[in-house]
């Protein structure tokens, strides 16, 4: 198995936990700082790895929850989508 290096996680600013939208829309904020790990999570999907198992690790590293990962991952696809 191919083994897939992240960066290292980043410092939340002092007393800020990561946390949800109100909306459960994506952030500026949440898109930036997730947008850099999409080479690492479509090498890790295309490797066969569990799509939870991924969006759990990008979320801890990316200071993100989960759901946010996977919506960005979402949006992208959709976004690459042809339009019917």
């Amino acid at each position: 198995m191919a083994e897939f290096k992240l960066p290292p996680l980043k410092k939340p600013k002092k007393g800020e936990a990561p946390r949800l939208t109100d909306t459960g829309i994506l952030s500026r904020r949440i898109v930036k700082q997730v947008e850099s790990y999409l080479p690492i999570i479509l090498n890790r999907v295309g490797a066969g790895q569990d799509f939870e198992k991924i969006i759990r690790d990008i979320a801890s590293h990316a200071g993100v929850e989960p759901d946010m990962v996977a919506k960005y991952v979402q949006a992208v696809i959709k976004a690459g989508a042809p339009s019917k």
